[in-house]
């Protein structure tokens, strides 16, 4: 392949992995990369704000280029210095990142459980032990979605990988704009 070639060429999916469990850690990281994904780790939640800081900065960080964002971040509930719930309400709470969806891989497996998982608003929420094949179907869900929002974005508004986070927001303020106007004209 000639360097147009690959300057041309999409990178493929890079997914931020959370869990504490080195040996879980490993085996999600293996079938990732096995389905051509890249993959970041981390251990805890305050290690993956890092990273997910580092990256937005486009810091090089332990030989790995965090020059992007995550396009999917799997996250464990149970975990030292920062659980999975804090995790993913630092994420949400940041206009930055909040875009970015967010699976539960958990052994927390409670009816109440899953419902507060879900309550807070994970697009998905996986009970361990899983098998692979639903592991990978939520995650190509996912990022089906991903994809479709980024076209519609390019074809809005030119090559939204320079931008995405502004032209992101600038979507969705047009659409709350015309839902407004939109809703105004039936009370006209």
């Amino acid at each position: 392949m000639d360097s147009t070639e690959q300057t041309n060429q999409k990178p493929s999916p890079l997914i931020l992995v959370v869990d504490d469990n080195l040996e879980f850690l490993s085996g999600v990281e293996l079938t990732l990369s096995m389905e051509g994904y890249q993959v970041w780790t981390a251990t805890n939640g305050q290690d993956a704000l890092y990273k997910l800081r580092a990256a937005f900065q486009g810091k090089e960080e332990e030989g790995a280029n965090l020059d992007r964002l995550p396009d999917l971040i799997l996250a464990d509930i149970m975990m030292p210095l920062m659980d999975g719930h804090n995790f993913y309400e630092r994420v949400v709470a940041n206009p930055y990142l909040n875009h970015i969806p967010f699976i539960f891989l958990t052994a927390k497996s409670s009816p109440e459980d899953i419902r507060y998982g879900k309550e807070l608003g994970a697009d998905d929420y996986l009970t361990k032990p899983f098998s692979p094949e639903d592991l990978l179907a939520s995650i190509r869900g996912k990022l089906r979605r991903v994809e479709q929002r980024r076209t519609l974005t390019s074809q809005l508004f030119g090559d939204s990988s320079k931008s995405g986070g502004v032209v992101l927001l600038i979507v969705i303020l047009a659409a709350l704009i015309i839902a407004v106007l939109g809703g105004l004209y039936l009370f006209l």
